[in-house]
Protein backbone atom coordinates (compact mmCIF):
# COMPACT_ATOMS: atom_id res chain seq x y z
CA UNK A 1 0.00 0.00 0.00
CA UNK A 2 1.04 3.60 -0.54
CA UNK A 3 1.34 5.70 2.59
CA UNK A 4 0.23 9.33 2.78
CA UNK A 5 1.24 12.28 4.95
CA UNK A 6 -2.09 12.35 6.80
CA UNK A 7 -1.74 8.75 8.01
CA UNK A 8 -0.93 8.18 11.69
CA UNK A 9 2.45 6.73 12.58
CA UNK A 10 0.85 3.78 14.39
CA UNK A 11 -1.14 2.84 11.26
CA UNK A 12 1.96 3.03 9.08
CA UNK A 13 3.92 0.82 11.47
CA UNK A 14 1.06 -1.66 11.72
CA UNK A 15 0.81 -1.93 7.94
CA UNK A 16 4.55 -2.42 7.50
CA UNK A 17 6.68 -2.77 10.68
CA UNK A 18 9.87 -2.42 8.65
CA UNK A 19 9.10 1.27 8.12
CA UNK A 20 10.26 1.79 11.72
CA UNK A 21 13.86 1.26 10.59
CA UNK A 22 13.46 3.87 7.86
CA UNK A 23 11.76 6.42 10.10
CA UNK A 24 14.42 6.04 12.81
CA UNK A 25 17.11 6.44 10.16
CA UNK A 26 15.49 9.73 9.10
CA UNK A 27 15.40 11.02 12.70
CA UNK A 28 12.08 9.89 14.22
CA UNK A 29 13.17 8.49 17.57
CA UNK A 30 9.82 8.55 19.38
CA UNK A 31 8.15 5.52 17.82
CA UNK A 32 7.68 3.72 21.13
CA UNK A 33 5.75 6.60 22.67
CA UNK A 34 1.97 6.01 22.87
CA UNK A 35 1.35 9.75 22.41
CA UNK A 36 3.63 10.35 19.42
CA UNK A 37 2.41 7.39 17.37
CA UNK A 38 -1.04 9.00 17.21
CA UNK A 39 0.41 11.91 15.25
CA UNK A 40 0.25 12.05 11.48
CA UNK A 41 3.41 11.56 9.43
CA UNK A 42 3.14 15.22 8.37
CA UNK A 43 3.00 16.47 11.96
CA UNK A 44 5.79 14.14 13.10
CA UNK A 45 8.03 15.44 10.31
CA UNK A 46 7.33 19.05 11.26
CA UNK A 47 7.96 18.36 14.96
CA UNK A 48 11.38 16.89 14.10
CA UNK A 49 12.30 19.51 11.46
CA UNK A 50 12.26 16.93 8.68
CA UNK A 51 11.17 17.32 5.08
CA UNK A 52 7.73 15.61 4.98
CA UNK A 53 8.00 14.68 1.31
CA UNK A 54 11.44 13.09 1.74
CA UNK A 55 10.21 11.15 4.75
CA UNK A 56 7.13 9.98 2.83
CA UNK A 57 9.23 8.92 -0.15
CA UNK A 58 11.57 7.01 2.14
CA UNK A 59 8.89 4.89 3.82
CA UNK A 60 7.09 4.25 0.54
CA UNK A 61 10.23 2.55 -0.80
CA UNK A 62 10.58 0.17 2.16
CA UNK A 63 9.90 -3.45 1.35
CA UNK A 64 7.35 -5.31 3.46
CA UNK A 65 8.75 -6.98 6.55
CA UNK A 66 9.42 -6.92 10.29
CA UNK A 67 11.41 -4.21 12.03
CA UNK A 68 15.00 -5.06 12.85
CA UNK A 69 16.12 -6.00 16.35
CA UNK A 70 18.10 -2.75 16.49
CA UNK A 71 15.01 -0.68 15.64
CA UNK A 72 13.04 -2.44 18.36
CA UNK A 73 15.83 -1.74 20.85
CA UNK A 74 15.87 1.94 19.84
CA UNK A 75 12.12 2.39 20.23
CA UNK A 76 11.23 5.04 22.77
CA UNK A 77 10.16 3.60 26.14
CA UNK A 78 6.49 4.02 26.97
CA UNK A 79 5.70 7.31 28.68
CA UNK A 80 9.13 8.83 28.03
CA UNK A 81 10.48 11.78 26.05
CA UNK A 82 13.81 11.54 24.25
CA UNK A 83 16.31 14.18 25.35
CA UNK A 84 18.77 16.25 23.30
CA UNK A 85 21.59 13.73 23.75
CA UNK A 86 19.48 11.13 21.88
CA UNK A 87 20.42 8.60 24.58
CA UNK A 88 18.47 9.44 27.74
CA UNK A 89 14.82 10.11 28.51
CA UNK A 90 12.62 12.27 30.70
CA UNK A 91 9.38 11.15 32.31
CA UNK A 92 6.70 13.47 33.65
CA UNK A 93 4.15 11.97 36.05
CA UNK A 94 0.69 13.45 35.84
CA UNK A 95 -0.04 15.90 38.69
CA UNK A 96 -3.62 17.21 38.24
CA UNK A 97 -3.84 21.00 38.57
CA UNK A 98 -0.17 21.03 39.57
CA UNK A 99 -1.06 20.23 43.18
CA UNK A 100 1.38 17.75 44.74
CA UNK A 101 1.38 16.22 48.19
CA UNK A 102 4.56 15.75 50.25
CA UNK A 103 4.23 12.02 49.56
CA UNK A 104 4.29 12.60 45.78
CA UNK A 105 7.32 14.89 46.06
CA UNK A 106 9.19 12.35 48.17
CA UNK A 107 8.35 9.57 45.72
CA UNK A 108 9.60 11.58 42.73
CA UNK A 109 12.79 12.48 44.59
CA UNK A 110 13.37 8.85 45.65
CA UNK A 111 12.92 7.56 42.09
CA UNK A 112 15.20 10.25 40.65
CA UNK A 113 17.87 9.37 43.19
CA UNK A 114 17.48 5.61 42.72
CA UNK A 115 18.08 5.82 38.96
CA UNK A 116 20.75 8.54 39.13
CA UNK A 117 18.73 11.13 37.22
CA UNK A 118 20.91 14.23 36.80
CA UNK A 119 17.98 16.64 37.15
CA UNK A 120 14.41 17.13 38.30
CA UNK A 121 12.68 19.84 36.24
CA UNK A 122 9.52 21.75 37.08
CA UNK A 123 8.04 22.30 33.62
CA UNK A 124 6.06 25.25 32.30
CA UNK A 125 2.97 23.02 32.25
CA UNK A 126 3.06 22.38 36.03
CA UNK A 127 4.61 18.94 35.69
CA UNK A 128 7.68 17.63 37.52
CA UNK A 129 9.94 15.81 35.09
CA UNK A 130 12.66 13.35 36.02
CA UNK A 131 15.32 14.05 33.42
CA UNK A 132 18.19 11.95 32.08
CA UNK A 133 16.99 8.38 32.67
CA UNK A 134 18.57 5.48 30.81
CA UNK A 135 16.07 3.70 28.53
CA UNK A 136 16.28 0.44 30.50
CA UNK A 137 15.40 2.32 33.70
CA UNK A 138 12.25 4.02 32.38
CA UNK A 139 9.81 1.08 32.91
CA UNK A 140 11.23 0.45 36.39
CA UNK A 141 10.94 4.14 37.30
CA UNK A 142 7.27 4.18 36.28
CA UNK A 143 6.63 1.04 38.32
CA UNK A 144 8.26 2.61 41.37
CA UNK A 145 6.30 5.84 40.95
CA UNK A 146 2.94 4.14 40.57
CA UNK A 147 1.66 7.25 38.77
CA UNK A 148 0.14 7.90 35.35
CA UNK A 149 2.17 9.71 32.67
CA UNK A 150 1.22 13.27 31.86
CA UNK A 151 0.27 13.87 28.23
CA UNK A 152 3.28 16.02 27.33
CA UNK A 153 3.14 15.40 23.58
CA UNK A 154 0.68 14.21 20.95
CA UNK A 155 -2.57 15.45 19.42
CA UNK A 156 -4.59 15.67 22.59
CA UNK A 157 -5.44 17.81 25.61
CA UNK A 158 -2.24 18.45 27.53
CA UNK A 159 -2.00 19.14 31.26
CA UNK A 160 -4.41 21.79 32.54
CA UNK A 161 -2.51 24.73 34.05
CA UNK A 162 -4.17 26.12 37.18
CA UNK A 163 -3.25 28.99 39.48
CA UNK A 164 -3.97 28.91 43.26
CA UNK A 165 -7.06 31.12 42.79
CA UNK A 166 -9.15 32.46 45.65
CA UNK A 167 -8.31 29.45 47.85
CA UNK A 168 -4.72 30.61 48.40
CA UNK A 169 -3.84 33.76 46.44
CA UNK A 170 -4.65 37.20 47.85
CA UNK A 171 -5.41 38.42 44.32
CA UNK A 172 -7.69 35.51 43.46
CA UNK A 173 -11.20 36.59 42.55
CA UNK A 174 -12.59 33.18 41.68
CA UNK A 175 -12.06 29.55 42.65
CA UNK A 176 -9.68 27.71 40.31
CA UNK A 177 -8.43 24.47 41.84
CA UNK A 178 -11.81 22.74 41.84
CA UNK A 179 -12.72 23.67 38.27
CA UNK A 180 -9.17 23.00 37.09
CA UNK A 181 -9.18 19.53 38.63
CA UNK A 182 -12.57 18.80 37.06
CA UNK A 183 -11.34 19.95 33.63
CA UNK A 184 -8.29 17.73 34.05
CA UNK A 185 -10.45 14.67 34.85
CA UNK A 186 -12.76 15.45 31.97
CA UNK A 187 -10.30 16.25 29.19
CA UNK A 188 -6.68 15.37 29.97
CA UNK A 189 -5.40 13.11 27.20
CA UNK A 190 -8.55 13.44 25.06
CA UNK A 191 -7.63 12.92 21.40
CA UNK A 192 -8.28 16.05 19.29
CA UNK A 193 -7.30 17.29 15.81
CA UNK A 194 -4.21 18.99 17.27
CA UNK A 195 -2.61 19.65 20.63
CA UNK A 196 -4.89 21.57 22.96
CA UNK A 197 -3.85 23.56 26.02
CA UNK A 198 -6.08 24.79 28.84
CA UNK A 199 -5.33 27.43 31.46
CA UNK A 200 -7.38 28.49 34.48
CA UNK A 201 -6.58 31.81 36.18
CA UNK A 202 -8.33 33.32 39.19
CA UNK A 203 -7.74 36.97 38.32
CA UNK A 204 -6.87 39.28 35.38
CA UNK A 205 -3.12 38.74 35.94
CA UNK A 206 -3.64 35.48 34.01
CA UNK A 207 -0.64 33.72 35.55
CA UNK A 208 -1.55 30.55 33.64
CA UNK A 209 -1.55 32.31 30.25
CA UNK A 210 -5.30 31.87 29.93
CA UNK A 211 -5.52 34.36 27.05
CA UNK A 212 -2.72 32.63 25.14
CA UNK A 213 -3.84 28.98 25.17
CA UNK A 214 -6.48 27.11 23.20
CA UNK A 215 -9.01 27.54 25.99
CA UNK A 216 -8.59 29.75 29.01
CA UNK A 217 -10.63 30.93 31.99
CA UNK A 218 -9.95 34.20 33.80
CA UNK A 219 -11.63 35.06 37.08
CA UNK A 220 -13.28 38.44 37.59
CA UNK A 221 -15.27 39.88 40.48
CA UNK A 222 -18.44 38.82 38.64
CA UNK A 223 -17.50 35.41 37.23
CA UNK A 224 -15.19 33.96 34.59
CA UNK A 225 -14.16 35.28 31.19
CA UNK A 226 -13.66 32.58 28.54
CA UNK A 227 -10.87 32.97 25.97
CA UNK A 228 -10.40 30.60 23.05
CA UNK A 229 -7.93 30.15 20.21
CA UNK A 230 -4.68 31.35 21.73
CA UNK A 231 -1.37 29.62 21.08
CA UNK A 232 2.38 30.16 21.24
CA UNK A 233 4.86 28.66 18.82
CA UNK A 234 6.29 30.05 15.60
CA UNK A 235 3.06 31.92 14.82
CA UNK A 236 1.73 33.05 18.22
CA UNK A 237 -1.91 34.04 18.46
CA UNK A 238 -3.84 35.99 21.09
CA UNK A 239 -7.03 34.25 22.21
CA UNK A 240 -10.49 35.61 21.41
CA UNK A 241 -12.66 36.70 24.32
CA UNK A 242 -15.75 34.56 23.69
CA UNK A 243 -17.86 35.13 26.82
CA UNK A 244 -17.70 37.32 29.90
CA UNK A 245 -18.62 36.69 33.54
CA UNK A 246 -19.74 33.09 33.23
CA UNK A 247 -21.01 31.57 36.45
CA UNK A 248 -19.47 28.42 37.90
CA UNK A 249 -22.36 26.16 36.86
CA UNK A 250 -22.16 27.43 33.26
CA UNK A 251 -18.51 26.56 32.73
CA UNK A 252 -18.60 22.83 31.97
CA UNK A 253 -21.56 22.95 29.51
CA UNK A 254 -19.93 25.83 27.61
CA UNK A 255 -16.47 24.23 27.55
CA UNK A 256 -18.00 20.91 26.46
CA UNK A 257 -19.64 22.79 23.59
CA UNK A 258 -16.40 24.48 22.51
CA UNK A 259 -14.32 21.31 22.59
CA UNK A 260 -17.00 19.25 20.85
CA UNK A 261 -17.25 21.88 18.10
CA UNK A 262 -13.48 21.94 17.66
CA UNK A 263 -13.22 18.15 17.64
CA UNK A 264 -15.81 17.82 14.88
CA UNK A 265 -14.93 20.87 12.78
CA UNK A 266 -11.15 21.31 12.69
CA UNK A 267 -8.85 19.79 10.10
CA UNK A 268 -6.08 17.42 11.15
CA UNK A 269 -3.27 19.34 12.92
CA UNK A 270 -5.32 22.57 12.93
CA UNK A 271 -5.18 24.45 16.23
CA UNK A 272 -8.39 26.07 17.46
CA UNK A 273 -7.07 29.56 16.69
CA UNK A 274 -6.34 28.61 13.08
CA UNK A 275 -9.84 27.16 12.78
CA UNK A 276 -11.26 30.48 13.97
CA UNK A 277 -9.08 32.36 11.47
CA UNK A 278 -10.37 30.11 8.70
CA UNK A 279 -14.12 30.12 9.36
CA UNK A 280 -14.76 32.81 11.96
CA UNK A 281 -16.49 32.75 15.32
CA UNK A 282 -20.15 33.18 14.38
CA UNK A 283 -21.17 29.52 14.26
CA UNK A 284 -19.36 28.62 17.48
CA UNK A 285 -20.73 31.68 19.28
CA UNK A 286 -24.26 30.70 18.22
CA UNK A 287 -23.83 27.16 19.52
CA UNK A 288 -22.44 28.39 22.82
CA UNK A 289 -25.33 30.82 23.26
CA UNK A 290 -27.79 27.99 22.56
CA UNK A 291 -26.06 25.95 25.27
CA UNK A 292 -26.49 28.80 27.75
CA UNK A 293 -30.19 29.10 26.94
CA UNK A 294 -30.94 25.49 27.82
Amino acid sequence: MKFTLDMKLKDIMAANPKTVDAMQEMGLHCLGCPFSVNESLQNAAQMHNLDPEKLLAKINTVEQGEMSAQAAANAQPVGAILQADKETYAIAPHIPAGVATPEILRKIADVAEKYNAPAIKVTSAQRIAIVGLKPEDVPKAWEDLGMDPGYAIGLCVRSVKVCPGSDFCKRGLQETLGIGTELDKRYHGMALPSKFKIGVAGCPNKCTDSANVDLGLMGTSKGYHLYIGGNGGVKPRQGNLLLENLQHDQLLPVIDCVIDYYKNTAKQNERLGRLIDRIGLDELRERVNQTLEK
